[in-house]
């Protein structure tokens, strides 16, 4: 019996320790989002509107995320009510990082449906709708790949970020949905999200530089060294 005591706490112990992980690799995407915004635009990305919806968009899933974990981390189990914030706040941040991604306000409006549908779902549809969350992880996963697919159909020329970003969605959605690596595949799918929003961003950035420069009339790295 006592070791089986000792099991439970060790179990418990990391259990904790992996939530307190999930919390903390919430921060990083921030930067890694900051980042490509600046090395696109070095001179005036704290100017842009793609670069204001990116962060924004990371700045209001960060607080419900992190909160959800937290709360997990302490009290030994998820709150479904800080889950569906949590997961409210991925609907949002889809919707703006869709309008950075396309600058297109009927895709926009068609994610802001696609998203206040879901989200309304998990709020006030059936009971079994609100408390299970696998409906709700492929549904915003639907969202995540209708948001990126402007790098297709709105691109001129083939857009560099999609075989990585490819490459980071399917690991990340692996590692969300099966956790193969048991309670580290969460985690470990945060850190996926840091090369993932770098190029979630750098397209954004590009793409808005492209559109600039068009209305310019002049190559791109020539308007942005006007600036």
């Amino acid at each position: 019996r006592l070791s089986a005591v000792t099991a439970m706490t060790l179990e418990c112990d990391i259990y904790c320790k992996v939530e307190i992980l999930n919390a903390l690799t919430m921060l990083p995407p921030l930067f890694s989002a900051a980042l490509a915004c600046y090395i696109v635009k070095r001179k005036v990305w704290w100017r842009s509107n793609a670069a204001f919806f990116l962060i924004c968009g990371w700045m209001v899933m960060i607080p419900f995320s992190t909160a959800s974990h937290l709360y997990c981390a302490f009290n030994g189990q998820y709150s479904h009510i800080l889950m569906r914030l949590d997961q409210t706040g991925i609907a949002i941040a889809s919707v703006m990082v869709g309008w950075a991604l396309s600058k297109c306000p009927n895709f926009t409006s068609v994610l802001a449906v696609a998203g206040a549908c879901i989200c309304g779902l998990m709020w006030f549809g059936p009971e079994y709708l609100r408390i299970h969350v696998e409906w709700r992880t492929v549904s915003l996963a639907g969202m995540v790949l209708a948001y990126l697919s402007p790098m297709i159909w709105m691109r001129d020329t083939f857009d560099s970020s999609i075989p990585p970003l490819l490459m980071c969605f399917a690991t990340g959605f692996i590692l969300a949905v099966f956790a193969p690596l048991g309670a580290y595949s969460h985690p470990l799918f945060h850190v996926i999200l840091i090369p993932y929003t770098f190029y979630v961003s750098k397209s954004a950035m590009n793409y808005e530089q492209s559109q600039e420069s068009r209305l310019l009339g002049m190559d791109p790295e020539m308007s942005q060294e006007s600036r």
